[in-house]
């Protein structure tokens, strides 16, 4: 097959995505119309995709919303697919390639063979006004009367989309290869508390923040954010270490030698980082937002705010067994429902029957 992949945002969680996806279905023809007006695309991203992948720049492409650059957008999108020969698969990834790319493959006559997964669907995020909620929420609206079938990638992401109305959308949860590393067995009385991710509203490091804060007495306890961003200075409280990005095997060791995973985030689509944290058998404390709730059974716990966040963590700490019951936990539910194989087998499927 014929599969051409669409994204504006070639970077962070949706480029590890479309890497392990593409990579784990290495027998299809793959096209990748990318943006390039992000500074943070990985400067390799060639290498990380298998040999029998075409790259193609979409060079009008934006995050943000501008109506004339979106249409440069639309019409450079729509030049790019226009000479693509055969195509069997149009596979549009996050919000902006979702909007635009559902036009262009309608004005094409190809939305039968449309897929959209939204990674975090636009109008989850709290870092715009209600008014712009709003707005990105009309444009999911509009996007899908040109057709098209939206994947979510959690169910609480597809349920998240169907509350505003919009049918003809399935799930498929997202999926990981289990993290070649072994977790350390901690003899120590400490305890090490890790979150990764961009330092951005998206991941709320304030309130990563304030509950460090709780365990400043107890010296015992260190809390660790591997990552960097604009919000790196809302990391204020001295029993926390900021690592900045770091290179990937040095990211495996610092997970390997924690305790507990925690994320703090806002909203979500599934996360890969905790997917992996999961892997290798840490347990989760994890807000309760969309995307976190599909990942917690009894590998852990979901909290609402920061006092729950607090006894979690102490229920954890003062119980070196249930820590160890609940990461186990944690290897068996990512064997059941969250690895790559199952994933990659369902989009395979879509993509036969679509094709048709």
């Amino acid at each position: 097959m014929k599969i051409v992949h669409v994204v504006e945002c070639f970077a962070g969680g949706v480029f590890s995505f479309l890497s392990n996806l593409t990579n784990e279905l290495d027998k299809e023809e793959y096209i990748v119309i990318y943006g390039v007006n992000r500074d943070n695309t990985p400067s390799n991203f060639k290498e990380k995709f298998p040999l029998n992948t075409k790259f193609i720049p979409w060079r009008n492409a934006s995050r943000s919303l501008n109506p004339l650059k979106d249409i440069k957008a639309l019409w450079e999108l729509y030049m790019i697919l226009k000479k693509i020969d055969n195509i069997d698969i149009i596979h549009l990834h996050s919000s902006k390639a979702g909007f635009l790319g559902r036009i262009v493959s309608f004005l094409l006559g190809k939305s039968k063979k449309t897929i959209y997964t939204p990674h975090a669907i636009s109008f989850l995020r709290l870092d715009v006004s209600p008014k712009k909620r709003k707005i990105f929420i009309w444009m999911e609206k509009f996007a899908s009367f040109f057709g098209g079938k939206i994947i979510a990638c959690s169910q609480s992401e597809k349920e998240a989309i169907e509350e505003q109305g919009i049918k003809n959308v399935t799930f498929i949860n997202n999926g990981i290869k289990p993290l070649q590393v072994e977790k350390k067995v901690n003899t120590s009385n400490k305890i090490t508390i890790i979150s990764v991710g961009r330092l951005s509203i998206q991941k709320n490091p304030k309130l990563f923040n304030d509950i460090a804060l709780d365990f400043i007495d107890n010296p015992n306890v260190q809390f660790i954010w591997c990552g960097d961003g604009e919000l790196k200075s809302e990391l204020t409280s001295s029993n926390i270490k900021c690592t900045g990005w770091i290179e990937r095997k040095e990211l495996e060791n610092y997970l390997a030698n924690a305790d507990i995973y925690l994320s703090t985030s806002l909203w979500e689509g599934l996360p890969l980082s905790v997917l992996e944290a999961m892997s290798i058998g840490l347990p989760v404390v994890l807000s309760d937002c969309v995307g976190n709730r599909d990942l917690v059974q009894d590998n852990g716990f979901l909290y609402k705010n920061k006092k729950e966040a607090t006894n979690n963590i102490n229920e954890l700490i003062e119980n070196k067994e249930l820590i160890n019951k609940k990461g186990y936990n944690s290897k068996i539910l990512i064997d059941n429902d969250f690895n790559i194989r199952n994933m990659a087998i369902s989009y395979l499927n879509i993509y036969q029957k679509l094709r048709v």
